[in-house]
């Protein structure tokens, strides 16, 4: 899903074109984004389908939970059984597609996984790409690795390696993958959260709770192109909603490194009942 940042958007649709296996299906969701809407994006090509529905949009946060439902719920709808979750600024790596078809579709046994009977997050490595050049159009498809530095806590994964994470705050939903009948397990993510926070580390609950767990896909690489930094007053008012809404969800007070840094910098505060507020 996306709004605006067309070039990012077209970013991913050249990774997935080099890819060792192209998707069945590129459900693409606009946040209020007109020329997206409107089909003035060379998104197609006769190598798979690409759909591209509309969400509502709220421009001081937006919808990018509900967003996520709707485009997993269209390729539902198309027949998928294996959905890759990649936000707009995602790249996919040249094997992403094919190492996460060949995890989800197999048994969890020979993954290591023959004990988990709950659903399963599939995440494959992040890697931040640097600025492009000036004057640069788009970024080398088969140099992407030089190109990019590990975000922090994204291990080292072997190909063909998979490895089981208990960390659940790594989870990040910029770009990960879930079996269609894990996702619907779950009910996807909580649509009451809008802007950029605790929506995946909700997710990362449910699936905890139900029994899941999270794991790594080496191969399954995820390029995140730089993006713009939320302005720190939309930042700080997305951050207190979200607390709220986690604690009204689980009847506790959330413990995540955001709102963890956000207290830090006196920009939230912490009550001793552990509920975050606006600073003074």
């Amino acid at each position: 899903m996306t709004r605006g940042r067309h070039e990012q958007l077209l970013g991913q649709v050249d990774g997935l074109s080099v890819g060792s296996r192209p998707p069945f299906m590129h459900s693409v969701v606009s946040m209020g984004d007109r020329d997206l809407t409107r089909g003035r994006l060379p998104l197609g090509t006769d190598r798979w389908r690409t759909v591209v529905r509309p969400v509502p949009t709220d421009r001081r946060a937006l919808p990018l939970a509900a967003a996520r439902n709707l485009a997993a719920q269209e390729a539902i709808d198309g027949g998928a059984e294996v959905l890759v979750f990649l936000d707009g600024d995602i790249i996919p790596g040249s094997r992403t597609l094919e190492r996460y078809a060949e995890v989800l579709t197999g048994p969890r046994a020979s993954v290591g996984l023959a004990d988990v009977d709950g659903p399963v997050l599939w995440c494959g490595p992040i890697l931040q790409l640097e600025p492009l050049e000036p004057g640069a159009v788009g970024y080398p498809m088969r140099r992407l690795n030089t190109l990019a530095r590990r975000t922090p806590g994204t291990p080292r994964v072997r190909v063909g390696e998979v490895r089981v994470e208990e960390r659940w705050e790594l989870f990040r939903a910029v770009a990960f993958a879930m079996t269609t009948e894990d996702f619907l397990a779950t009910g996807g993510f909580h649509p009451g959260y809008t802007g950029h926070g605790l929506e995946d580390a909700d997710l990362a609950e449910v699936v905890r709770r139900a029994g899941g767990t999270m794991a790594w896909v080496g191969g399954a690489t995820a390029y995140l192109q730089p993006g713009q930094q939320v302005a720190p007053e939309h930042e700080v008012r997305i951050a207190a909603n979200h607390a709220r809404i986690w604690r009204e969800r689980w009847d506790e007070s959330a413990n995540h490194p955001w709102l963890t840094r956000l207290v830090a910098e006196g920009r939230l505060t912490r009550g001793q009942d552990g509920s975050y507020s606006l600073a003074a």
